[in-house]
């Protein structure tokens, strides 16, 4: 067997380094666009259970790249090991001939291009005015999606609210915002509100949204999680990001007779209108696509040959 070429590895710190936050929304938009062009390969999913957690596996394939991602969520490893909830690692290859071309950390990815895609959502679906932001849940995401959001839309106010009131409150005063009690004490005062949780059971409604509120829920990325209750998917406009992901662990997926107006590629490309008046409610429906792990990594990949960053890292010998 011949000698293959040495695989790029990237830490973390040259993850956060080589992509900065803001350059994520413009880069997801762009692999929405090309998701909707048919330009990419499609977006596929796994899901493995391994109580107390669980792994997802996405895929794709965009610009001559194929991304695999293996994430492993287990929400007791802060408590357990002092460690964040979610680890993995994203592999890039070469599309044409499978060469192995990098290895990365993966969370620091799903982090920065989560909060994107909802501020994708955001720049097209909430309304132009849209300046107080609810954040339901105060996990990892919740930060990165406060910066990116208010990067798109001229936020004024952000409400919180989190299970544990202590860890809200402390968030709060961190990020210049107001702890709420109850999730539909935030959400009612919002134009926009994310639901960030692994919430298992519903727990926000229609009567929590006031009309005009763009709902983007994230938190349901697995079979078994779910944030909204029936009422609010059946009295809102529904835009996934691939409708077919969603419809396996999405929200649509605890609503499946639910009518999906577009995914949120079309959306950006002007080939469906998302929202179609100021007093509609509208949700987004954000399980996580491969699409969007594979443009950072290409990404991530170029910045990082120009760079010289990363080190070799040999698999055959």
């Amino acid at each position: 067997m011949g000698k293959y070429g040495d695989v790029l590895a990237l830490t973390q710190s040259e993850v956060e380094r080589l992509l900065p936050a803001p350059a994520y929304i413009d880069l997801i938009e762009q692999a929405f666009a090309a998701y909707a062009r048919g330009e990419t390969l499609p977006s596929r999913l796994a899901h493995l259970d391994s109580p107390p957690g669980e792994f997802h596996i996405k895929a794709s394939g965009l610009g001559g790249v194929v991304a695999v991602k293996i994430g492993a969520c287990f929400y007791d490893r802060p408590a357990t090991l002092g460690l964040p909830s979610i680890a993995g690692v994203i592999a890039l290859f070469d599309g044409s001939n499978g060469e192995p071309l990098l290895i990365l950390e993966s969370a620091t990815v799903t982090r920065l291009r989560t909060a994107a895609a909802t501020a994708v959502a955001v720049r097209h679906l909430a309304l132009p005015q849209a300046a107080t932001l609810a954040v339901l849940g105060t996990g990892a995401q919740a930060a990165d999606h406060i910066a990116a959001i208010r990067a798109v839309r001229p936020i004024e106010r952000v409400i919180v609210w989190g299970r544990d009131r202590a860890k809200t409150e402390r968030f709060a005063a961190e990020h210049r915002a107001e702890a709420a009690r109850e999730p539909g004490q935030a959400a009612g005062q919002a134009d926009v509100v994310v639901t960030l949780t692994p919430a298992t059971t519903p727990y926000l409604g229609l009567r929590d949204v006031r009309p005009g509120t763009l709902v983007a829920a994230v938190g349901s990325d697995a079979p078994g999680k779910r944030e909204l209750h029936d009422d609010l998917l059946a009295g809102a406009a529904l835009v996934t990001d691939v409708t077919h992901q969603c419809a396996e662990v999405g929200e649509l997926h605890h609503r499946p007779g639910t009518p999906v107006r577009s995914e949120l590629g079309d959306v950006v490309l002007g080939a469906v209108k998302g929202r179609q008046s100021a007093e509609e409610i509208v949700v987004f429906d954000s399980t996580g696509t491969a699409v969007q792990d594979v443009a950072a990594a290409q990404a991530l990949y170029a910045a990082a040959l120009a760079d010289g960053a990363g080190r070799p890292l040999p698999l055959w010998d």
